[in-house]
């Protein structure tokens, strides 16, 4: 499942809201049958992919965050991966593609 994450402040606090997305996909009748000879377990194979294709997105994110303030001779304050992840959107490193 993938997770998007949202700020927001109240009473001058930073709060983390977590929302959990999820997406429909179709597939015709030969995509379907194609994928039923390769896994057992399709919602497993698809549920999957994406997971590992975040992770590979965290690892470069913190890999291009870390540089960034190694450049800047500044500390990295961030602990965690959801941290450094928020942190690298907000310090402009990285952004949502449109």
């Amino acid at each position: 499942m993938l997770l998007c994450w949202l700020f927001a402040r109240i009473n001058k606090r930073k709060v983390i809201i977590m929302i959990h997305t999820s997406y429909t996909v179709g597939i015709t009748t030969a995509e379907f049958k194609a994928l039923e000879s390769v896994t057992t377990d399709q919602q497993d194979w698809i549920e999957n992919a994406i997971q590992n294709r975040a992770r590979i997105a965290i690892e470069t994110i913190q890999t291009n965050y870390t540089n960034f303030k190694i450049n800047k001779g500044e500390a990295i304050t961030a602990v965690g991966t959801t941290a450094i992840v928020e942190a690298a959107y907000a310090e402009g490193v990285v952004g949502i593609l449109t």
